[in-house]
């Protein structure tokens, strides 16, 4: 009957040792997981900038034990939104200078129009068809007459 209290004792004992590892570990003294690399080869894409059609049609996802690979997945899927963001962003600039320089012309074309037209200045007198000068009198009252 004396073990008995020694078996008591040594629970005791075991059971402080365990709560002050689990305190230990709560507070982010008990170390970190090791950090496995991925098991899945990477994938052969592109920048993100220079992906297009035929690489999705020729990608292969890795297929794990519950369907395809989560990380390869969702690190694909986050290349094909960036080049996709990347390519909107692209559309959008081009779009506006291509506005820009429409606008531009239009402008042009507009002012272009809105001028008082000039008459054409010629250095010779126009003549009648009989042969006669167009106008009496010399050429500066001609002239001044443009």
């Amino acid at each position: 009957m004396w073990h008995d209290s020694y078996v008591l004792v040594v629970l005791v004992v075991a059971a402080l040792a365990v709560l002050g590892c689990v305190v230990l570990v709560s507070l982010g003294r008990g170390g970190e997981l090791a950090e496995f690399h991925p098991d899945v080869p990477p994938l052969e894409l592109p920048e993100a900038g220079q992906l297009n059609a035929v690489d999705f049609m020729s990608l292969h996802l890795p297929i794990g034990l519950v369907g395809y690979h989560t990380q390869t997945v969702d690190e694909t899927l986050e290349r094909a939104a960036t080049a996709l963001s990347e390519r909107d962003t692209r559309i959008a600039v081009l779009e506006q200078r291509v506005a820009e320089l429409l606008t531009g012309r239009l402008q042009a074309r507009q002012e272009a129009y809105a001028r008082p037209a000039e008459p054409p200045k010629t250095e010779h007198l126009p003549e009648m068809p009989n042969g006669a000068p167009a106008w009496e009198g010399d050429r500066a009252d001609v002239e001044e007459a443009w």
